[in-house]
């Protein structure tokens, strides 16, 4: 009894107000809808076809996470990191090499960072948690840089697909010619073969078979 009740748990009955999805009532809230008008008091049940309005603000929550309307890559600022590169060394747009160098730089002092972590070890051991938070700091940054390059990565990898569509087609394209063109040769040869060749082989038999005698009925033998 309680693996029936699991099985029929898995599916739910749909929301009650989905019988209110009629053409009848949606045709009516598309007039309400273009017309601004008010849903009257014995048509409340129009409510569940009207869409939600979107959240105030600049985020909305779903899923137990926190979303942005307008997808961008959020400031170190605004996460509470410090920013370690200028903004004015990394313009906005696709000036990858500012980028390149902003990224060497960041990799020098986490070396940097790491051997100073090594002395630090080495000499006192308890104050080591500043130095790896610096590199946590750096890593972060790093991180961050490198996430501006996610749009330049979708509009190369998108690129590559439809180049890789637009060859396989032409391939395939190459490929139907190919074997259109077999087709076609295949059917002329059993053209001249089974067409062409009884006609030659008829017409030799006709040159070859000797001509019949014309019997008049003055040679057929008298019936005694």
């Amino acid at each position: 009894m309680a693996e029936e009740s699991l099985i029929s748990s898995l599916y739910p009955p749909p929301p009650a107000y989905y019988k209110y999805f009629t053409s009848e009532n949606v045709n009516r809230a598309k007039e309400l809808e273009a017309s601004n008008g008010e849903i009257p008091e014995d048509a409340k049940y129009l409510e569940f076809l009207t869409p939600p309005r979107q959240p105030e603000g600049e985020t909305y929550r779903s899923f137990g996470n926190v979303w942005q309307f307008n997808d961008k890559i959020p400031q170190l600022e605004d996460m509470g990191i410090p920013q370690l590169y200028k903004p004015s060394d990394v313009p906005d747009g696709d000036d990858s090499q500012a980028k390149i160098l902003a990224l060497k730089k960041l990799i020098k002092s986490l070396l940097l960072n790491f051997l100073e972590v090594v002395g630090v070890m080495s000499v006192d051991p308890k104050e080591f948690s500043l130095k790896v938070e610096h590199i946590r700091t750096i890593l972060i940054n790093i991180h961050h840089l490198l996430n501006e390059y996610r749009p330049h990565q979708s509009r190369e990898s998108l690129i590559l697909l439809m180049e890789n569509q637009v060859e396989t087609k032409k391939n395939e394209i190459l490929e139907i010619k190919r074997v259109c063109s077999e087709v076609e040769d295949k059917i002329k040869s059993l053209v001249e073969i089974y067409v062409d060749g009884k006609a030659e082989v008829k017409h030799e038999d006709d040159e070859l078979q000797p001509p019949q005698e014309v019997r008049s009925e003055m040679d057929v033998d008298p019936v005694v």
